[in-house]
Protein backbone atom coordinates (compact mmCIF):
# COMPACT_ATOMS: atom_id res chain seq x y z
CA UNK A 1 0.00 0.00 0.00
CA UNK A 2 1.30 3.35 -1.06
CA UNK A 3 0.80 7.06 -0.50
CA UNK A 4 -1.74 9.08 -1.58
CA UNK A 5 -2.13 12.68 -2.52
CA UNK A 6 -5.58 14.72 -2.02
CA UNK A 7 -6.28 18.53 -2.46
CA UNK A 8 -8.11 20.32 -0.21
CA UNK A 9 -10.37 23.06 -1.61
CA UNK A 10 -11.14 26.04 0.83
CA UNK A 11 -14.21 28.12 1.05
CA UNK A 12 -15.20 31.90 1.15
CA UNK A 13 -18.69 32.59 2.65
CA UNK A 14 -20.90 35.05 0.20
CA UNK A 15 -23.26 35.41 3.07
CA UNK A 16 -23.18 35.16 6.88
CA UNK A 17 -25.77 35.56 9.61
CA UNK A 18 -25.30 34.71 13.16
CA UNK A 19 -28.79 34.23 14.66
CA UNK A 20 -27.80 32.77 18.39
CA UNK A 21 -25.91 30.53 20.45
CA UNK A 22 -27.47 27.17 21.00
CA UNK A 23 -27.63 24.86 24.21
CA UNK A 24 -24.52 22.75 22.13
CA UNK A 25 -22.53 25.73 22.75
CA UNK A 26 -22.22 26.31 18.75
CA UNK A 27 -24.40 29.09 16.96
CA UNK A 28 -27.19 28.73 14.59
CA UNK A 29 -26.30 30.95 11.45
CA UNK A 30 -27.38 31.34 7.94
CA UNK A 31 -24.88 31.12 5.05
CA UNK A 32 -23.63 30.58 1.70
CA UNK A 33 -20.47 28.74 1.12
CA UNK A 34 -18.49 28.51 -2.12
CA UNK A 35 -15.62 26.55 -2.79
CA UNK A 36 -12.52 28.50 -4.00
CA UNK A 37 -9.46 27.13 -6.04
CA UNK A 38 -6.65 27.92 -2.86
CA UNK A 39 -5.93 24.44 -1.46
CA UNK A 40 -4.00 22.81 0.58
CA UNK A 41 -2.48 19.29 0.08
CA UNK A 42 -2.63 16.39 1.83
CA UNK A 43 -0.34 13.24 1.51
CA UNK A 44 -1.02 10.21 3.25
CA UNK A 45 0.77 6.82 3.89
CA UNK A 46 -0.40 3.85 6.17
CA UNK A 47 1.08 3.08 9.57
CA UNK A 48 1.28 0.38 11.34
CA UNK A 49 -0.80 2.49 14.46
CA UNK A 50 -1.22 5.48 15.56
CA UNK A 51 -1.14 8.99 13.67
CA UNK A 52 1.38 11.84 13.26
CA UNK A 53 1.09 14.92 10.99
CA UNK A 54 3.72 17.21 9.81
CA UNK A 55 3.64 20.51 8.29
CA UNK A 56 5.20 22.96 6.41
CA UNK A 57 3.89 25.97 8.18
CA UNK A 58 4.41 26.41 11.94
CA UNK A 59 0.95 27.20 13.37
CA UNK A 60 -0.48 23.80 12.35
CA UNK A 61 -1.28 21.82 15.58
CA UNK A 62 1.39 18.37 15.29
CA UNK A 63 -1.17 16.16 18.47
CA UNK A 64 -4.29 14.94 17.91
CA UNK A 65 -6.03 18.52 17.99
CA UNK A 66 -5.58 18.81 14.68
CA UNK A 67 -8.83 18.20 12.39
CA UNK A 68 -7.10 15.99 9.73
CA UNK A 69 -6.01 13.64 12.34
CA UNK A 70 -9.34 13.28 13.67
CA UNK A 71 -10.50 12.63 10.71
CA UNK A 72 -8.25 10.00 9.91
CA UNK A 73 -8.87 8.58 13.34
CA UNK A 74 -13.06 8.70 12.57
CA UNK A 75 -12.59 6.49 9.20
CA UNK A 76 -10.26 3.65 10.99
CA UNK A 77 -11.82 3.32 14.52
CA UNK A 78 -12.21 0.07 15.48
CA UNK A 79 -8.99 -0.78 13.13
CA UNK A 80 -5.25 -1.70 14.63
CA UNK A 81 -4.03 0.36 11.26
CA UNK A 82 -2.85 4.28 11.72
CA UNK A 83 -1.82 7.16 9.40
CA UNK A 84 0.93 9.65 8.75
CA UNK A 85 0.34 13.12 7.21
CA UNK A 86 2.17 15.50 5.59
CA UNK A 87 -0.04 18.69 4.74
CA UNK A 88 1.57 21.04 2.12
CA UNK A 89 -0.24 24.47 3.74
CA UNK A 90 -1.67 27.17 1.57
CA UNK A 91 -5.01 28.24 2.98
CA UNK A 92 -3.91 30.55 5.24
CA UNK A 93 -4.28 29.76 9.17
CA UNK A 94 -7.27 31.75 11.11
CA UNK A 95 -8.16 33.66 8.34
CA UNK A 96 -11.82 32.43 7.71
CA UNK A 97 -11.24 30.27 4.80
CA UNK A 98 -11.77 26.92 6.67
CA UNK A 99 -8.38 25.22 6.41
CA UNK A 100 -9.08 23.11 9.24
CA UNK A 101 -12.08 22.05 8.01
CA UNK A 102 -10.97 21.26 4.13
CA UNK A 103 -8.14 19.50 5.71
CA UNK A 104 -10.36 17.28 7.75
CA UNK A 105 -12.49 17.04 4.66
CA UNK A 106 -9.73 15.60 2.95
CA UNK A 107 -8.24 13.19 5.27
CA UNK A 108 -11.75 12.11 5.38
CA UNK A 109 -11.92 10.97 2.03
CA UNK A 110 -7.88 10.17 1.69
CA UNK A 111 -8.03 7.94 4.74
CA UNK A 112 -10.92 5.87 3.22
CA UNK A 113 -9.45 5.72 -0.26
CA UNK A 114 -6.14 4.37 0.99
CA UNK A 115 -7.74 1.49 3.62
CA UNK A 116 -10.51 0.91 1.01
CA UNK A 117 -13.13 1.19 3.47
CA UNK A 118 -15.75 2.26 1.49
CA UNK A 119 -17.95 4.43 3.61
CA UNK A 120 -20.60 5.86 1.81
CA UNK A 121 -20.71 9.75 1.45
CA UNK A 122 -23.51 9.79 4.16
CA UNK A 123 -21.52 7.77 6.44
CA UNK A 124 -18.51 10.45 5.93
CA UNK A 125 -20.46 12.79 6.02
CA UNK A 126 -21.65 12.05 9.98
CA UNK A 127 -17.83 12.02 10.53
CA UNK A 128 -17.66 14.92 9.43
CA UNK A 129 -20.70 16.61 11.37
CA UNK A 130 -19.03 15.47 14.73
CA UNK A 131 -15.48 17.25 13.63
CA UNK A 132 -16.81 21.14 13.01
CA UNK A 133 -19.57 22.95 11.55
CA UNK A 134 -18.00 23.80 8.29
CA UNK A 135 -16.11 20.29 7.48
CA UNK A 136 -19.64 18.97 6.01
CA UNK A 137 -19.67 21.27 3.15
CA UNK A 138 -15.79 21.25 2.79
CA UNK A 139 -16.38 17.84 2.04
CA UNK A 140 -18.82 18.73 -0.43
CA UNK A 141 -17.68 21.44 -1.90
CA UNK A 142 -18.91 23.76 -4.34
CA UNK A 143 -21.64 26.48 -3.18
CA UNK A 144 -24.79 25.72 -0.82
CA UNK A 145 -27.09 27.43 1.39
CA UNK A 146 -25.82 26.67 5.07
CA UNK A 147 -28.45 26.83 8.18
CA UNK A 148 -28.38 25.30 12.01
CA UNK A 149 -24.98 25.42 12.44
CA UNK A 150 -24.37 25.75 9.25
CA UNK A 151 -24.28 21.41 8.30
CA UNK A 152 -27.48 21.82 6.97
CA UNK A 153 -27.11 21.76 3.61
CA UNK A 154 -29.01 22.97 0.34
CA UNK A 155 -27.29 22.71 -2.49
CA UNK A 156 -27.01 26.07 -4.93
CA UNK A 157 -25.73 26.64 -8.50
CA UNK A 158 -22.26 27.23 -8.38
CA UNK A 159 -20.60 30.34 -10.14
CA UNK A 160 -18.69 30.98 -13.07
CA UNK A 161 -14.73 30.90 -12.43
CA UNK A 162 -14.61 34.53 -11.55
CA UNK A 163 -11.10 35.64 -10.12
CA UNK A 164 -11.29 36.67 -6.64
CA UNK A 165 -8.65 38.40 -4.63
CA UNK A 166 -7.76 37.72 -1.50
CA UNK A 167 -6.26 40.01 1.41
CA UNK A 168 -4.58 38.08 3.99
CA UNK A 169 -3.32 40.37 6.70
CA UNK A 170 -1.10 39.34 9.37
CA UNK A 171 -3.58 39.02 11.80
CA UNK A 172 -5.68 36.12 13.03
CA UNK A 173 -9.25 36.07 14.62
CA UNK A 174 -9.89 33.24 16.78
CA UNK A 175 -13.37 31.93 15.69
CA UNK A 176 -14.30 31.35 19.32
CA UNK A 177 -14.01 35.16 20.20
CA UNK A 178 -15.34 36.39 17.24
CA UNK A 179 -18.68 34.41 18.00
CA UNK A 180 -18.44 34.72 21.85
CA UNK A 181 -17.96 38.76 21.02
CA UNK A 182 -20.68 39.47 18.32
CA UNK A 183 -24.05 40.79 19.61
CA UNK A 184 -26.91 38.55 18.07
CA UNK A 185 -29.76 39.09 18.36
CA UNK A 186 -30.74 42.52 16.80
CA UNK A 187 -33.54 43.42 14.64
CA UNK A 188 -31.84 43.77 11.25
CA UNK A 189 -32.96 44.57 7.72
CA UNK A 190 -31.23 44.08 4.26
CA UNK A 191 -29.85 41.20 2.27
CA UNK A 192 -32.09 37.88 3.13
CA UNK A 193 -30.35 34.23 2.88
CA UNK A 194 -33.56 34.44 0.07
CA UNK A 195 -32.53 37.09 -1.85
CA UNK A 196 -28.78 35.40 -1.85
CA UNK A 197 -29.92 32.47 -3.09
CA UNK A 198 -32.00 33.60 -5.67
CA UNK A 199 -29.49 35.51 -6.94
CA UNK A 200 -27.36 32.16 -7.50
CA UNK A 201 -30.32 30.43 -8.80
CA UNK A 202 -30.69 32.85 -11.52
CA UNK A 203 -27.12 33.02 -12.34
CA UNK A 204 -27.29 36.66 -11.56
CA UNK A 205 -23.89 38.16 -11.00
CA UNK A 206 -24.61 41.76 -10.56
CA UNK A 207 -27.42 41.41 -8.22
CA UNK A 208 -25.32 38.98 -6.12
CA UNK A 209 -21.97 40.91 -5.89
CA UNK A 210 -24.76 43.71 -4.68
CA UNK A 211 -26.53 41.64 -1.85
CA UNK A 212 -22.74 39.98 0.22
CA UNK A 213 -22.87 40.37 3.81
CA UNK A 214 -21.10 39.33 6.70
CA UNK A 215 -22.42 39.76 10.45
CA UNK A 216 -18.66 39.93 11.55
CA UNK A 217 -17.29 42.65 9.27
CA UNK A 218 -18.42 45.60 11.90
CA UNK A 219 -17.05 43.57 14.98
CA UNK A 220 -13.69 42.53 12.78
CA UNK A 221 -12.88 45.71 11.15
CA UNK A 222 -13.91 48.13 14.72
CA UNK A 223 -10.89 45.69 16.16
CA UNK A 224 -8.90 46.08 13.08
CA UNK A 225 -9.68 49.65 11.26
CA UNK A 226 -7.22 49.12 8.35
CA UNK A 227 -9.42 46.37 7.18
CA UNK A 228 -12.01 49.19 6.03
CA UNK A 229 -8.97 50.45 3.63
CA UNK A 230 -8.65 47.16 2.25
CA UNK A 231 -12.26 46.81 1.11
CA UNK A 232 -11.82 50.80 0.23
CA UNK A 233 -9.05 49.93 -2.25
CA UNK A 234 -10.68 47.01 -3.29
CA UNK A 235 -13.84 48.37 -4.72
CA UNK A 236 -12.05 51.33 -5.83
CA UNK A 237 -9.36 49.16 -7.77
CA UNK A 238 -12.77 47.35 -10.04
CA UNK A 239 -13.96 45.05 -7.75
CA UNK A 240 -18.01 43.74 -8.70
CA UNK A 241 -18.07 42.91 -4.80
CA UNK A 242 -16.19 43.00 -1.50
CA UNK A 243 -16.71 40.77 1.61
CA UNK A 244 -14.95 39.42 4.78
CA UNK A 245 -15.37 35.31 4.85
CA UNK A 246 -16.47 33.92 7.86
CA UNK A 247 -15.23 35.62 11.11
CA UNK A 248 -11.82 36.90 9.29
CA UNK A 249 -9.95 38.50 8.51
CA UNK A 250 -9.42 37.78 5.32
CA UNK A 251 -11.45 40.10 2.99
CA UNK A 252 -12.15 39.71 -0.77
CA UNK A 253 -13.03 40.91 -3.99
CA UNK A 254 -14.81 39.62 -6.98
CA UNK A 255 -13.31 40.48 -10.31
CA UNK A 256 -15.59 39.53 -13.45
CA UNK A 257 -12.18 40.82 -15.38
CA UNK A 258 -9.28 39.00 -14.67
CA UNK A 259 -6.68 41.66 -15.60
CA UNK A 260 -8.67 43.86 -13.03
CA UNK A 261 -6.90 41.57 -10.41
CA UNK A 262 -3.85 41.16 -11.61
CA UNK A 263 -3.69 45.20 -11.72
CA UNK A 264 -4.75 45.51 -8.30
CA UNK A 265 -2.46 42.85 -6.80
CA UNK A 266 0.74 44.39 -8.70
CA UNK A 267 -0.09 47.81 -7.34
CA UNK A 268 -1.03 46.12 -3.50
CA UNK A 269 2.46 44.14 -3.38
CA UNK A 270 3.67 46.96 -1.52
CA UNK A 271 1.21 47.18 0.91
CA UNK A 272 3.01 44.67 3.21
CA UNK A 273 -0.42 42.93 2.91
CA UNK A 274 0.07 39.66 1.15
CA UNK A 275 -2.54 38.54 -1.42
CA UNK A 276 -3.33 35.56 -3.69
CA UNK A 277 -5.68 35.33 -6.95
CA UNK A 278 -7.93 32.54 -6.99
CA UNK A 279 -11.24 31.42 -8.43
CA UNK A 280 -14.28 30.09 -7.82
CA UNK A 281 -14.33 26.71 -7.61
CA UNK A 282 -17.04 23.71 -8.10
CA UNK A 283 -15.34 21.05 -6.13
CA UNK A 284 -14.28 20.30 -2.20
CA UNK A 285 -11.88 17.82 -1.87
CA UNK A 286 -10.66 16.60 -5.50
CA UNK A 287 -10.07 13.22 -6.15
CA UNK A 288 -7.62 11.37 -4.19
CA UNK A 289 -4.46 10.46 -6.25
Amino acid sequence: MGSLRVHCNAKVNLYLRVLGKRDDGYHNIETVYHSISLHDTLILKPADSGFSISSDHPDVPLDMSNLALKAAASVLEGSTHGVDIALEKRIPVGAGLGGGSADAAGALVGTDRLFEKEHTREELETMAEGLGQDVKFMLRGGCAQGTGRGDQLSPLPCLPALSLVLVIPPVTVPTGWAYDSLKTGLTREGTSLTMISNALEKGDVTSLCKLLHNDFEGLIFERFPFLREVRQELLRSGADGVLMSGSGPVVYGIFRRAGDAELFKERFSDSGLNTVITEFAGRGVTDPM
